[in-house]
């Protein structure tokens, strides 16, 4: 999730470096970001497995009639090569049951690794025990080679490895076998397919592979983009809307308490009007800043509400810890020492929060947010400066300390 991952702190925050996408690499297919990379496996993972499972499918099918047209064929040579002709069905069954059940990319591809290999030797296996298969030969090994660099679910250095190692045992498995009947023009040619057939598996899978990374890559930049605050670098409203749908579920369902500080830098009007917008949106990216740093967990969402209003979101925090929470960041912006030239407490910068707890959650979020904006309003009728923590024990009551 996006709330989950590490967010650069403002005063780092680069617009440029924020709309750049992840590199992929040249040659490997790769992207730069080895978490963003096991994220984007993970993302694929679905499709990959509908793929393999359609794969497997397709094969056990095709093996299927194969063994009909073998068995109708020609008994008698049906009967020397019948372990490899069933294995051929019971292997792509075996798989597409395992992927079926699979929950992870690196386990899939895996499966998919070994079911290559074993359905090699299964291939290989037929050559042996049936020569008069010799004369597909070729056409067989291109194929298996353009379905390894396109479709299995392997990053392209495993598709790689795999394919050159198939090519290589089968080539040399072909010659043991027929070697002393197939003509050295065949063999020959055979080989010059084979590895005409790498290097366009290669380009063909590194263009594919890396296409799809960037995809993913810009999709990053324009989530990115839809959910930070262009200004200070920290989550917006939508990030912030989003994230308290989900943790509300969530706390629900585990019984667990959520609450949110809703937070207004106090007089700060006056301190725009004195210093200048320019100014004024430097001191707002520093006690961006500041929250950020303070509150540390990385389940909780710091965010932009809108102006001079900003929110903190704590999942599996009671009332108690959001006091805390709130002493502390203003502890913090104390310490800061904010300059605040127009301010009526003083010159320095102030803020006012109201802390809301719901702890039986039922309803709809927008309760909680209602209820810590009216506790900020609270603390700003008191003369600002302070805290004002409540709890929001039903839906339609609520109850303020």
């Amino acid at each position: 999730m996006l709330d989950t991952q590490t967010v650069a702190a403002p005063d780092r925050y680069d617009p440029a470096a924020a709309l750049t996408p992840v590199p992929v690499t040249r040659w490997t297919a790769r992207l730069a970001d080895p978490q963003i990379e096991r994220d984007y496996l993970q993302h694929r993972f679905a499709d990959d497995r509908y793929r393999v499972l359609f794969l497997t499918g397709v094969v056990a099918i095709a093996g299927g009639l194969n063994f009909v047209i073998s068995y109708y064929g020609d008994a008698e040579v049906f009967a020397t090569a019948l372990a490899p002709s069933i294995a051929i069905i019971v292997m792509p069954i075996i798989s597409f049951c395992i992927a079926l059940r699979l929950r992870s990319p690196h386990l899939l591809q895996v499966v998919m690794l070994v079911a290559v290999v074993f359905g090699t030797a299964i291939r290989l296996g037929t050559l042996t025990m049936r020569p008069d298969s010799a004369d597909v030969w070729t056409t067989m090994m291109v194929g298996i080679v353009f379905m390894i660099y396109l479709y299995l679910p392997t990053r392209l250095v495993g598709s790689v490895a795999l394919a050159f190692a198939f090519s290589c045992v089968s080539a040399f498995w072909w010659w043991q076998v027929q070697g002393h009947v197939l003509p050295p023009e065949v063999f020959s040619r055979g080989l010059i397919w084979l590895m005409l057939a790498n290097a366009l598996g290669f380009t063909a899978a590194n263009s594919l592979q890396r296409s799809q990374r960037i995809q993913y890559a810009q999709g990053l930049v324009m989530r990115h983009l839809l959910s930070t605050d262009a200004m200070t670098g920290i989550a917006n409203r939508r990030r912030f809307d989003t994230a308290l749908e989900r943790e509300w579920r969530r706390c629900r369902r585990a019984a667990v308490p959520l609450s949110l500080l809703m937070i207004d830098v106090d007089h700060f009007k006056a301190y725009n009007d004195h210093s200048g917008h320019p100014q004024g949106d430097a001191c707002l990216r520093q006690f961006a800043r500041l929250l950020v740093d303070t509150v540390g967990r990385p389940g909780d969402i710091v965010a932009r509400y809108g102006g001079e209003e900003f929110v903190v979101l704590l999942p599996d925090v009671g009332a108690a810890g959001a006091l805390a929470v709130a002493n502390k960041l203003a502890a913090a912006l104390r310490h800061a020492d904010i300059y605040h030239p127009r301010s009526p407490a003083g010159p320095r910068l102030t803020i006012s929060i109201g802390a809301a707890t719901a702890k039986k959650l039922g309803g709809e979020p927008a309760g909680l947010v209602e209820f810590a904006d009216k506790l900020l309003y609270a603390a700003k009728a008191a003369g600002r400066n302070q805290v004002a923590v409540g709890q929001l024990t039903l839906p339609n009551t609520a109850r303020a300390a």
